[in-house]
């Protein structure tokens, strides 16, 4: 941290003041793999699941849910410290105030099972605007070229995904592919409360350009893809049906830094009042 021997606080988990983070040459996030499934749902299960509040499901779109596990182990985060993490996440197309974009959350875990690493995601969460949920990931080669994703929370099982490797895509096919890929924007919502927690002190819609920070590196195709979800009360995640497996394909990806440091508030949802005031006493 280039502000010293800072000590406390949920900064010093993320190793870097406002202003001195993402401070160093090269992508956030080096060419790292990827196994994506898609799958259609409904709109009502998206908006609810996956989705955070006031974003809705873009009805304009089918109900098209992306679910990948990625390995990212050399991920430098904020401070620019390699913080190696696996994940699995969700997204799906969504709407607010006519703006059009996806949104998810997703389960992470350290590496090898060292959890330690995962400090950063905290406060990586509260700032993006992204849930960060701990899980227990594991990635299982169950033949040569097909493996088995699991995500276990509480003792539960979560998640089964199950996806097969096929032959890699040659150059000409990798250009059509980037060709004709879309990025959507990633939307995202910041809530932060105040100091009694009664109120927020920021609560914003924000917005970031997927396609100008990503970028496809290799492709593979795949198959014989699946998902199947189980239930904790918080995490309900049988209640998102999968009525279709649409698609999959494993990838090398790189995400660049300007996802992050060019996110934008783009809906302010604060009411407009003086917000160093005291919150007004709850009516009896």
């Amino acid at each position: 941290m280039s502000s010293g021997n800072y000590i406390g606080g949920i900064l010093n988990l993320t190793g870097a003041i406002p202003g001195d983070g993402f401070q160093y040459d090269g992508p956030a996030m080096p060419s790292y793999p990827i196994y994506m499934i898609t799958f259609r749902s409904t709109h009502d299960a998206i908006e609810r699941l996956i989705l955070q509040p006031p974003l809705k499901a873009d009805r304009s779109e089918e109900p098209i849910v992306k679910m990948w596990y990625f390995v990212n182990p050399q991920n430098r985060a904020i401070d620019g410290q390699v913080t190696p993490y696996h994940a699995v996440q969700f997204a799906a197309p969504c709407i607010h105030n006519g703006r059009k974009g996806q949104s998810g959350w997703e389960y992470v875990d350290g590496l090898r099972g060292e959890k330690t690493w995962m400090d950063v995601m905290g406060p990586w969460s509260v700032y993006f605007g992204m849930a960060k949920k701990m899980g227990d990931i594991s990635f299982i080669p169950v033949a040569p070229d097909e493996f088995e994703i699991t995500v276990d929370r509480r003792g539960t099982r979560l998640i089964t995904m199950g996806i097969r490797i096929g032959v890699e895509l040659t150059g000409e096919q990798i250009d059509a592919v980037r060709a004709h890929a879309v990025w959507p924007e990633q939307m995202t919502v910041r809530a932060i409360p105040s100091p009694d927690y009664s109120h927020f002190t920021q609560h914003a819609v924000c917005a970031t350009s997927t396609e100008k920070g990503n970028s496809i590196d290799r492709a593979w195709h795949a198959d014989k893809a699946s998902v199947a979800f189980g239930h904790l009360d918080m995490d309900p995640l049988d209640e998102l049906p999968v009525l279709e497996v649409t698609g999959a394909y494993a990838a090398m990806n790189t995400t660049e830094k300007i996802v992050f440091t060019e996110m934008r508030v783009v809906d302010d949802l604060l009411p407009n009042i003086d917000r160093s005031a005291p919150a007004p006493a709850a009516a009896n």
